[in-house]
């Protein structure tokens, strides 16, 4: 049952055509190196030439960068794999390295390191022990060995059974044997060492590093062409080694909105109409319960003079209506000249970003019901969102009959799935505060009187905390249909947002 629900949850939040990917599980595999080359030099003259083999390219790396303008996982594939350096060539040509391969994915992503075998790609040792398994062979030590060495080397034409019995031949095969244990014994040390890989992408590839992101998985080394095993008893080596294979990971990806302001509430509470009224967004708008299924962002400025980005006055339609608005629109020729170059009404002044005081983010997270710790509805989509965003704000529909149980509800959620999380909350915003100004006094006296209610009721879950020692919970009535009270609103989230991004200049100022 809890997999069917899953998957309707799923399907919705592939509304329009979208694809909106959180969290991702990533099977990586770095390019191998290129093959040494086995070769000897001839001339007019010079009929037994040198050895002249290439070496064999390095494997493709494999980084993963964060960038701007992303805002899904969905352009990852679930397998990548880098390109393989070229083999070596004869007259000393040695293979080119492999290109990097670059995962670009949203700044915000979280990308941990898999080992647990149920999730992890095997490795190629245990992709060959289940391939004879399959086969039912059953490998002899001595078996075992030869596989392994022609695995490794590259032999001249007709004379592999001939180098197998030189005694050169088996010293350079003990060395480089010597040597591929060394290297295992020092990755096994530092993977011990460093644990498993984790990155926290909170911050965008800066275009000036040097490297083309973090790197998570790196190729194989090139083999060896035969000059390499000339020496003064060997005049003429007809081996060469084969390239190494690159590293196989698996990473899970998990995408966390970065936002400095994150709107939490029940479904329908407005929180959609409230991010339009602040920042002139396009995300839906309905009258029905989980408009949003996947995190919106939209962003508030705020200039010199004090303007905001808010279109005061103006009334949030639903988003349907508008686009049956334009659909008659289009259908009577209104716009067979032209679109208008200016809106409706006064002309809004028009602002140099000189000129800009503020910027902010403001993400709208999908509806919260009660069990969203425990991963009912959206759950722990909704909940992971909103994690990484420094001050969050209630947002609770005035209208309902107790909204001050509404609001405690979305905190118990909250403290459930994180203890302390609710401390980031510094407004509750009594959203649909219509009636306060109703023609009917009746109407306007229930409303004050669930105003206040609901201001007693927030201190009173406050002070009993998890808090922030020196800060409020301010409660203000609003109405984002009709963009009343939002200047007061942006005005204090301005406050919040410039105190959090103080307090993290600090924090990082004493680690460093």
């Amino acid at each position: 049952m809890r997999y069917v629900a899953a998957r309707q949850a799923e399907m919705k939040r592939r509304q329009d055509g979208t694809s909106f990917v959180d969290q991702l599980i990533v099977h990586i595999k770095a390019g191998k190196g290129g093959d040494g080359c086995v070769a000897f030099n001839r001339e007019k003259y010079v009929p037994y030439g040198p050895p002249s083999g290439g070496n064999g390219g390095r494997g493709g790396d494999v980084y993963i960068q964060a960038v701007h303008g992303l805002s899904s996982l969905g352009g990852v594939a679930n397998r990548i794999r880098a390109e393989d350096g070229s083999h070596g060539r004869g007259a000393w040509r040695h293979g080119s390295d492999g290109k990097p391969t670059i995962i670009r994915v949203p700044v915000g992503t979280v990308v941990r390191e898999l080992r647990d075998p149920k999730h992890r790609m095997p490795t190629p040792e245990e992709v060959e022990v289940q391939r004879l398994r399959d086969l039912g062979i059953e490998e002899s030590e001595q078996q075992k060995a030869e596989r392994e060495r022609d695995q490794k080397w590259v032999h001249y034409p007709t004379w592999e059974e001939s180098n197998i019995k030189r005694n050169d031949f088996r010293a350079a095969d003990a060395a480089i044997k010597r040597e591929e244990m060394t290297q295992k014994r020092l990755k096994a040390a530092e993977k011990k060492r460093i644990g498993s890989l984790v990155f926290d992408l909170d911050e965008p590839h800066p275009p000036t590093s040097s490297e083309p992101g973090a790197l998570v998985a790196r190729g194989g080394l090139g083999g060896f062409g035969n000059p390499f095993f000339l020496s003064t008893e060997t005049r003429s080596p007809k081996w060469a080694t084969r390239g190494n294979l690159g590293d196989w990971v698996t990473l899970r990806l998990e995408l966390k909105i970065l936002a400095d302001v994150g709107l939490v509430g029940l479904p329908n509470a407005g929180k959609s109409t409230l991010l339009r009224a602040l920042t002139n967004s396009k995300t839906e708008v309905a009258s029905y319960a989980f408009t949003t299924l996947n995190p919106q962002i939209g962003t508030v400025r705020v200039w010199q003079d004090g303007t905001t980005s808010i279109k005061e006055g103006r009334v949030i339609e639903e988003s349907q209506i508008e686009r049956d608005r334009e659909h008659d629109a289009l259908l009577k020729g209104t716009y067979a000249f032209g679109r208008p170059s200016k809106p409706q009404g006064d002309a809004p002044v028009l602002h140099d970003r000189a000129h800009e005081t503020l910027r902010f983010k403001i993400a709208d997270n999908p509806g919260l019901i009660g069990g969203a710790a425990e991963n009912r509805g959206l759950g722990h989509f909704f909940l992971k969102s909103v994690e990484r965003a420094p001050v969050l704000v209630y947002v609770v529909d005035l209208s309902a009959p107790e909204p001050w149980k509404d609001l405690q509800t979305v905190r118990d959620e909250l403290e459930a799935y994180q203890p302390g999380l609710s401390a980031k909350a510094r407004m509750v915003l009594a959203n649909k505060a219509d009636a306060l100004q109703s023609d009917t006094e009746a109407e306007v006296e229930e409303s004050r009187a669930k105003l206040a209610k609901l201001k007693e009721e927030a201190i009173s879950m406050w002070n009993k905390g998890p808090n922030v020692e020196g800060r409020s919970l301010e409660v203000v009535a609003a109405s984002a249909k009709y963009t009343q009270n939002l200047a007061k609103v942006v005005k204090l989230l301005g406050a919040y947002v410039k105190e959090a991004r103080a307090a993290e200049v600090a924090g990082v100022g004493s680690r460093g």
